[in-house]
């Protein structure tokens, strides 16, 4: 009977697998290998896409949108039973002055998205900022906070507390030249006008006598882990866009670290881990010309092998600082566009948006292999623009480890980009949650009125997820409607092929310029044939240690991580997409433990019945050598 209880363990095994390897039911099917343009109530949008946010704290992400006269701010909620977007009037928020940025948060901490309002005079160049606190239905009175000038303030956490402050270029202390070019606009925990306080920015080694630069305008400045410690460091983009200045995370403070140079006319930096080492890259276009420079983040790497002490790092220490990282302008990998699609360089500007937007690389792994891909706007006219879509592939005959990745065109299956009118921007997003990465596209239509266009993903990958999202909490308050910028994932995988190697993914690292981040973090995990060994997980939220490992995370799922006070009584709630072909597995299950029982009902019986017979001729030879 050993074999019957294998067959069965093998069974719940394979059950278990189907399960987790299965997606949430879609509204969209479709049969061929390719982009599909899908219709989700956006049609009647006829504004620009601005941010991503948990309004009504369903656990499904909304959009923000600004008007085509830029005085509105439009809320568009999911609608999960009918997988489509509505549109929430009551929740919209209008202001006198042109709307140019938008910030999603939680800044008094009652578990409910706000809205962060910039806006900006263009005669003058001060930016009005407003924060209006929303109650899950609607957004109330605005609370005005002291002006910025044009270099957008952006999101960040100051003193490690876990409440979102700001950091930027005061209007009041434009013209003192004595003083610092940086102030934060800092969460003071309270309600009403005195909600933040502006307070000069001091860093922790205040007898340094390295200043931080003065902000550029527009700037890509970030919030986000660069020297691997899965702590959050501000990365600067310095004005005239040459330089940069990265500022590292730590206990007491941010530190000064390094000055790094941009290339000439560069374009709004992002972050990804491009060829997978376990350390965020940066990504800079050359907009206006058919170039994209990846600058690799020099860190010491996973332990292979046998090493000296200090040289790589162990499987054990993922989040651990090298003060050693490096980039280098130098040893870039330069990706010419001109050579995939000749003729066409990278889009500098957006159309009839009035304010500073420049659009970035758009950076995600569409096909889940855990290497990031890109997606840019290209020109080839006055009036014409296109989508392209980067694949990232692994270079062959390279020598150099910085040519470890290269770029290819996508040119099969995305048909429908072609139709799109003139694209302005891209934002990758998961329509309706279903573990895949599809795309908006903000475009100008024949008619030159905007709208946003729905780019279903139904390309088949043979491959794993998670979508990950650390959230504030408290004592009192625990919510999925809150947004915490500069949170990071590490995290350590074993390939099919037995290879161990550590990726890093960065979750809301920028959030001016219509930065168009999702308030959560969408993984490859590529082909694995086991759970997720290691998921380290870095946040500011809580002073003191800021880093917590999770073993044997199930690929398919989603994470939600809410930090509280020490690292011990963080929570992880992990959510299963249930499979469609649950109910037939299921199906299958039972029947096969009908049939199993019936065999072992049978073979039972036969077995009796044979000890049976056995029993009578041998009581029957015990009566006949009697007689």
């Amino acid at each position: 009977m050993v074999w019957l209880r294998r067959w069965a363990q093998f069974s719940a095994l394979l059950t278990l697998l189907h399960s987790t390897h299965g997606l949430a039911a879609r509204k969209f099917r479709f049969k061929l290998d390719q982009l599909y343009e899908v219709g989700i109530g956006l049609d009647s949008v006829r504004g620009t896409l601005a941010a991503f946010g948990d309004f009504n704290n369903d656990g499904h992400t909304d959009l923000f949108v600004i008007s085509s006269d830029q005085k509105t701010v439009e809320t568009w909620v999911w609608d999960n039973t009918n997988k489509e977007f509505s549109h929430l009037s009551a929740a919209d928020i209008k202001t006198t002055h042109a709307i140019t940025n938008v910030v999603p948060g939680d800044f008094d901490m009652d578990g409910k998205l706000d809205l962060m309002v910039q806006g900006q005079q263009s005669s003058s160049g001060e930016t009005f900022m407003s924060i209006y606190l929303g109650d899950g239905a609607k957004f109330n009175d605005a609370v005005d906070l002291p002006s910025a000038t044009e270099a957008l303030p952006f999101a960040f956490d100051y003193n490690g507390d876990g409440w979102v402050d700001f950091l930027g270029r005061s209007w009041d202390q434009r013209e003192n030249k004595a003083g610092a070019q940086t102030w934060v606009w800092q969460n003071a925990q309270k309600s009403g006008p005195d909600m933040y306080d502006l307070t000069e920015f001091v860093p922790a080694n205040s007898n340094t006598t390295q200043g931080m630069c003065k902000p550029a305008s527009p700037h890509s400045s970030a919030f986000v882990d660069l020297d691997g410690d899965c702590l959050a460091d501000l990365f600067i983009v310095c004005d005239g866009n040459e330089e940069y200045q990265i500022w590292t995370n730590s206990a007491s403070g941010f530190k000064y670290s390094q000055t790094g140079k941009l290339p000439t006319n560069a374009g709004p930096v992002s972050f990804a881990d491009i060829n997978a080492d376990g350390s965020l890259d940066l990504v800079i276009p050359i907009p206006g010309k058919s170039q994209i420079y990846v600058l690799f983040n020099t860190q010491r790497p996973l332990c292979v092998g046998v090493r000296k002490n200090g040289e790589c790092r162990k499987y054990s220490s993922i989040c651990e600082a090298d003060p050693q990282f490096s980039f280098s302008l130098n040893d870039a990998k330069i990706i010419d566009i001109d050579k995939l699609w000749p003729g066409e360089v990278l889009l500098d500007k957006i159309d009839s948006f009035d304010g500073q937007a420049p659009p970035a690389v758009k950076i995600a792994d569409f096909n889940l292999d855990g290497f990031p891909d890109m997606a840019v706007v290209t020109s080839s006219g006055k009036k014409s623009s296109h989508i392209r879509l980067l694949k990232s592939i692994k270079c062959k005959n390279c020598t150099a480890p910085r040519d470890e990745r290269s770029f290819e065109a996508v040119t099969s299956g995305v048909q429908v980009l072609e139709k799109l009118g003139r694209p302005q921007d891209i934002a990758f997003f998961d329509i309706d949650d279903g573990g895949t990465v599809d795309m908006l596209v903000a475009l100008v239509d024949a008619s030159g009125s905007k709208r946003l266009a729905a780019i279903y993903n139904n390309f088949f990958t043979d491959a794993f997820f998670i979508k990950a999202v650390v959230s504030p909490a408290d004592q009192h308050v625990r919510s999925h409607a809150g947004i915490l910028p500069g949170a990071s994932f590490k995290y350590l995988l074993v390939s099919d092929s037995g290879k161990k190697h550590v990726a890093q993914s960065p979750q809301t690292p920028q959030t001016a310029y219509r930065a168009l981040t999702t308030p959560y973090s969408m993984i490859g995990l590529g082909r694995t044939n086991n759970y997720i060994e290691d998921f380290s997980i870095g946040s500011t939220a809580q002073l003191g240690t800021r880093t917590r490992s999770f073993e044997g995370l199930i690929p398919n799922s989603q994470v939600v991580v809410f930090p509280y006070n020490t690292t011990s009584d963080w929570r992880l709630e992990l959510y299963m997409n249930r499979s469609e072909s649950t109910p037939y597995i299921l199906a299958t299950l039972l029947s096969s433990m009908a049939l199993l029982g019936i065999a072992v009902f049978a073979l039972n019986t036969m077995e009796r019945r044979a000890d049976q017979r056995e029993k009578q001729r041998a009581l029957h030879s015990i009566n006949f050598d009697a007689l």
